[in-house]
Order: C-alpha cells, then structure tokens, then sequence
C-alpha cells in the first residue's frame, strides 16, 4: 500500500488557540515624559547623605517668615500668662485684654502678669479692665502688674490694682496721678455742667480706690489729685501704688 504526501501533512486541531504576536515596547517620547525639577548641587549632594526633606526645602517663601516668628512670640505670652496694654486706654485694646484674662482665669490659679505702658486714656474702659481685675483677683489668681516706662492718669489706676505685693515698677518708670479731664471744645452752659459731674464722679471713685490701695484718707487723696502728680518709681512705691522696683520678665 503506498502512502501519498498529502497524507503525510499533519492535521490542524480547531481547539488550540490562536498564539498573538505582542508588539515590542516602544520607548517613551520625550514629550510624553514627567519633567522632573532639576535639583542644585547642594540638593543633590544632601539626598546622597540621606536627607529627606532635601526636596522639600528647595523653595522657602520668605514672608512665612514674619508669622513663624509672630507665633512664637504669641506661645510664649499665652504659656506664661502675659497681657499687654501699651497706648492710649481705648475700648479695642481694653477688651482684649479683657478678653486674655478671661482666658487665663483657667482654674489652674497660675499667676497672670499685665504689662502697662500708656498715657491713660477711657475712664469707662479702664475701669471695666479693673473691675474684672477684683474679680479674678477673688478667685484666688495672683496678677502682677508692671509698669514699663510709664503709667499716667488710668494706666496709673490699672497699674495699683494689681495683687498686693506683685505690682512692679521698671527703675526710671514714671507714674502720674490727677483729677479726671476732659478737653471741651464747645458746648451750651447745661451741657458742661452735666459733664463737670460725669468727671467728680470719675475723680471720686478713683480717690476712693487709691485711698483703699494705699490706705490714706480720702481727702488727702483728693489734695494728691489737684493737679498732675508726677512721681518716680520709688515715690510711687512710698506713696503705695507699686511694691517693688525692679525689670520684671514673665
């Protein structure tokens, strides 16, 4: 029996699967690659010592600059307890002091320490920062006051309420004392007259408070506040408005 080529091929089996061909990996273009910054020689030099923040420290803006500082320097008040009133005793700067000693009231009775260097300023608003003063002083806090350069007419007043024993005077400090003023510009006769008593009434409560600080009488008080008083720091520490002379750091 003879055998032909034909039978000779072998038979395709419908079963098997095709084999595709893949396609060779092109190379990536250069305009479909990530641009990477390029790093300065410094840069490079630190992410081959192993410095992770190399990168991160390639751009620094220098306005963070000023608030990193101004952060600091805020931590540092709010973890010592530190209030400033410097200026002119107006409503805005008073209640934010205000404001700071009510934070500070914590019920951890850590002693609060309020700077003051002013000119004076509001009777209404100085007298509103020591009266909330008395009451924290009730519960126990110490507050240290501390006149820093100057305390004139209610920065005076602020400066005596301070707890007996803790109310500080910087050594060429001045303290003034005087009557409650007023500079009138105009004004018909009923309208001064209504305003001479607004300020007996202020110059009154005022005599009655440094006459309980000092523990004066009331009138010789009043004879002090005729006329600007003037005094240095030791007078003020013999007249029993400050306890101590000395550069006082919170």
């Amino acid at each position: 029996m003879s055998i032909s080529l034909k039978d000779t091929k072998k038979k395709k089996n419908p079963n098997k699967k095709k084999i595709e061909k893949k396609e060779p990996i092109k190379p990536m273009k250069k305009k479909d690659a990530i641009e990477q910054p390029e790093l300065t020689p410094d840069q490079v030099e630190a992410l081959q010592e192993g410095e992770p923040n190399a990168m991160a420290q390639q751009q620094i803006n220098p306005m963070i600059i000023p608030d990193f500082f101004n952060n600091i320097r805020n931590n540092y008040y709010v973890a010592n307890k530190i209030i400033w009133i410097a200026g002119f005793i107006e409503w805005n700067l008073i209640i934010e002091a205000m404001r700071r000693l009510n934070f500070y009231d914590d019920g951890t009775k850590d002693p609060i320490t309020l700077y003051v260097a002013s000119p004076g300023g509001e009777c209404d608003a100085g007298w509103a920062l020591i009266d909330m003063m008395e009451k924290i002083k009730k519960h126990g806090v110490e507050i240290r006051t501390v006149c820093a350069g100057s305390c004139s007419s209610m920065a005076a007043l602020i400066l005596a309420a301070g707890s007996k024993g803790s109310r500080y005077a910087f050594p060429s400090s001045r303290i003034m004392i005087h009557q409650a003023g007023i500079e009138l510009t105009g004004g018909k006769l009923d309208d001064i007259a209504n305003t001479t008593k607004e300020l007996q009434y202020w110059t009154d409560i005022s005599a009655k408070y440094l006459a309980k600080i000092t523990k004066k009488p009331v009138k010789d008080i009043e004879k002090e506040l005729c006329y600007d008083n003037y005094m240095s720091a030791s007078e003020a520490k013999k007249f029993g408005i400050i306890d101590k002379i000395d550069v006082f750091m919170a």
